[in-house]
């Protein structure tokens, strides 16, 4: 008996076989178009490294400026000199000014402001806190932080209150900002200092905002934790700050 030919019609391609690339292979079931194109979700711990390595890279700069500011009136201004043709003799420009003791005061405000965001950032770390807000059982985390929260930001806004009232007592003794290199110093660098403290305060607020909105209890979670972040590092420059006051007055 003859073979009998089989003619496959040329429309239809024979299975794949292997030696041709992925783009000509047929999908073979098990999900819709969307499943093969859907990215993974954001590992939260990964966020929340990638949002301390940013507030460092910006905390970085900062600090820069403020030590670059410093250098250049400590070192350059302070040891300029002018002719006095009354004594006919060389007379320094940097005129030392007395700091105000209100100063004191403002910096424990500020450090009390940053010790009451660490205790909110700590309430969004707890385990059974997250796994209650992620089951949908309570907003506990949210709860228990936002107390802190309004403490922090009444205590930063006392310390800025603090920062313009020490400015009326400079002006009551007769320096302004145009009396010398001395005064330029002190108010150019506490009022930068205290425009950065603003901006943290409006993110706080944002955050505190965002949290009632019912934004997820993970990027709450970096909002906090930045800010406290954010907010442990101004302190830390004021301190650097009051001290050059201190040493240049």
């Amino acid at each position: 008996m003859s073979a009998v030919e089989t003619k496959v019609p040329s429309n239809i391609s024979a299975p794949d076989s292997g030696g041709r690339g992925p783009h000509s292979k047929l999908p073979t079931g098990g999900g819709g178009d969307g499943e093969w194109n859907r990215q993974p979700t954001p590992d939260p711990r990964d966020r929340l490294k990638r949002a301390r390595v940013a507030l460092a890279v910006l905390m970085t700069t900062s600090v820069a400026l403020f030590a670059t500011l410093s250098i250049g009136y400590l070192c350059l201004r302070r040891g300029q000199t002018v002719f006095d043709r009354v004594t006919q003799t060389y007379i320094p420009v940097w005129k030392p000014i007395s700091i105000p003791r209100l100063l004191w005061w403002n910096t424990l405000l500020l450090v009390l402001s940053s010790v009451a965001l660490e205790l909110a950032r700590r309430e969004y770390f707890r385990d059974e806190a997250l796994m209650e807000e992620w089951l949908g059982i309570t907003r506990s985390a949210l709860r228990r932080a936002f107390p802190w929260q309004v403490l922090g930001i009444a205590f930063a806004v006392g310390f800025i209150a603090g920062q313009l009232d020490a400015w009326t007592k400079l002006r009551a003794q007769g320096v302004f900002l145009g009396s010398g290199p001395s005064s330029q110093f002190y108010y150019f660098l506490t009022g930068l200092h205290g425009l950065h403290l603003l901006g943290g305060i409006v993110v706080l607020i944002l955050c505190m905002i965002a949290g009632f909105a019912g934004q997820r209890v993970d990027s709450r979670r970096v909002m906090v934790d930045i800010t406290a972040w954010y907010w442990h590092a101004i302190t830390v420059v004021w301190f650097g700050l009051f001290a050059l006051l201190k040493a240049s007055a």
